[in-house]
């Protein structure tokens, strides 16, 4: 398992030869009095947030204190300031060196909690790499690929991965569950009045980080599986809101053009990789475009679905803000998830809208060239 943000971050990449605004740095060096939500490439909050905070960007900084919860999408995040309440993110990378009054629920590639870290509530973490230094007053369940736990959990401790490490300064209060895919640990003296148990039946647990079967094996992954959507919709939303006015707009009387295209984008680019591929200069482009078009696949239910609701916006003349499209955009990603659950016929009509939604941003991105080109 990888990073759901660096994946977005990639395919964002796509979708941005569409985008029109570019809001670039974002400082935020006054007192916010209120909740404050903002995107761009690099966003530095310096000074305190007196609500709730969502960002969403390429390179993240909170240097200050937030009174309620953050709510973080972006590739690199440097937690370094107070968190009052909840702290929920998927990033590309994270580093914590503060406190969390509450939970903290992170979706990331490399996650690294420094000896000053301290989260007053409960860790929740699935990422590719895990470094844990600092104190867990909560639970602590983590689910990833290499994990080292060298601070204190206070509370029981559940822990998911390939090759798990315990550091010297670990400690442990309560029993400790956990699946290593290279048998049991020893935990040596960092048990204190407590047991550490081998569960072969978290091996589920494991096969269950692959993002396209996340949401879907158990109705308890659900909850996860909305959390997440929710922040990569937030997120694209946030950045792109731009590209998906104008592809909605584009799409009106263009639906069989738009499929047409579409067809294109999904049998065109495997064969430009195959042909890349045959030519020796083109191996690292290739692997590129692969990653791309395999970033836009797993994320196409989460573009589909802002897609569909700027159309129905756009024909409906709906009076629709930020919010109310982001929402609706979670309630149509819940239900492409449910349709490609019905045999043959769901995974049909998903491949039809992902079709359409890919066709309507490619004609998006030609004719935004052309217009540059023109002017």
């Amino acid at each position: 398992m990888r990073t759901i943000a660096i994946l977005l971050i990639a395919l964002c990449s796509v979708l941005s030869f569409g985008q029109t605004k570019n809001e670039g740095e974002v400082l935020l060096d006054e007192v916010q009095p209120d909740d404050t939500h903002c995107a761009g490439e690099t966003i530095k909050v310096n000074a305190k947030v007196q609500g709730d905070l969502i960002v969403a960007g390429g390179n993240l900084f909170v240097n200050d204190s937030i009174l309620g919860d953050l709510t973080a999408a972006g590739g690199e995040l440097f937690l370094n300031g107070y968190i009052a309440d909840d702290a929920r993110m998927a990033v590309g990378r994270v580093v914590v060196d503060s406190e969390i009054g509450d939970d903290l629920v992170i979706f990331g590639g490399e996650v690294i909690l420094t000896e000053n870290a301290i989260v007053q509530g409960n860790l929740r973490c699935f990422a590719g790499n895990i470094e844990m230094n600092g104190k867990v007053i909560g639970k602590l369940d983590i689910k990833g690929t290499d994990i080292l736990i060298n601070g204190t959990v206070k509370e029981t401790s559940k822990i998911v991965g390939e090759d798990i490490s315990i550091g010297s300064n670990a400690q442990f209060h309560k029993d400790v569950k956990y699946w290593n895919s290279h048998g049991e640990i020893d935990f040596s003296t960092t048990l204190i009045n407590s047991r550490a148990q081998w569960n072969e039946e978290l091996e589920a647990d494991a096969s269950q980080l692959s993002l396209i079967s996340y949401g879907t094996r158990s109705l308890k992954l659900w909850g996860g599986y909305i959390l997440s959507a929710f922040l990569a919709i937030l997120f694209l939303h946030t950045l792109f809101r731009n590209t998906f006015t104008n592809a909605a707009e584009g799409l009106e009387g263009n639906w069989l053009k738009s499929f047409g295209f579409g067809l294109i984008y999904l049998v065109g680019i495997p064969l430009a990789v195959i042909m890349a591929l045959l030519v020796a200069i083109g191996i690292p482009l290739s692997l590129f475009i692969t990653a791309i078009f395999i970033f836009s696949l797993l994320f196409g239910h989460y573009i589909a679905s802002l897609m569909m609701v700027y159309y129905f916006k756009h024909k409906k003349e709906k009076p629709w803000g930020f919010w109310s499209i982001t929402l609706l955009a979670l309630v149509c990603t819940v239900l492409l998830r449910l349709l490609t659950m019905i045999p043959w016929v769901g995974i049909v009509l998903s491949v039809i809208v992902l079709t359409i939604t890919y066709g309507a941003l490619t004609l998006t991105a030609f004719r935004t060239k052309k217009e540059q080109v023109k002017s």
